[in-house]
C-alpha cells in the first residue's frame, strides 16, 4: 500500500501560483529599491551638479514641475504633452521625470516650426 500521495492537478497549479507570487513580490521589491537609488542619484547629481557626458550633454532628469518652468506652460499642458509622448518622458515608480537633452530637442523642434 503507497502511503504517499500525489498533489492533484489543481493542487500542483496552486503551489506553483504559491511561489510564482513570492518570486513576483520579490521582484518587485527589487525594482523599487532600484528605482529609490535611482532617485538618490539623481538627487545627489541635483546637489553636486549633473554629470556631463563626453558629448558635453548633462544627463539631468527634470520633473513635471520643472518641465513646466522650461517651458513656460502650465501643469495641465504638460503632463497632457508627456502622456501624449509629444515630450518623451520616463516613470521611475511613481515619478515621472524628462531626460534634459530630450526637453531641448523637444523645445528646438517647436522652436523651428514658429519660425517657418
Amino acid at each position: 500500500m503507497n502511503t504517499t500521495t500525489t498533489p492533484t492537478t489543481p493542487q500542483r497549479l496552486e503551489q506553483a501560483l504559491e511561489t510564482f507570487v513570492e518570486d513576483l513580490e520579490g521582484l518587485e521589491g527589487a525594482v523599487q529599491r532600484f528605482e529609490e537609488a535611482l532617485l538618490e542619484l539623481e538627487e545627489g547629481a541635483l546637489e553636486e551638479g549633473a554629470p556631463v557626458h563626453q558629448n558635453g550633454q548633462s544627463s539631468r532628469l527634470l520633473s513635471p514641475s520643472e518641465v513646466c518652468q522650461e517651458l513656460e506652460a502650465d501643469s495641465a499642458s504638460v503632463y497632457r504633452k508627456l502622456r501624449s509622448g509629444e515630450i518623451p518622458s520616463l516613470k521611475l515608480g511613481n515619478a515621472l521625470k524628462v531626460r534634459r537633452e530630450d526637453l531641448e530637442e523637444y523645445m528646438k523642434g517647436r522652436c523651428q516650426k514658429h519660425l517657418r
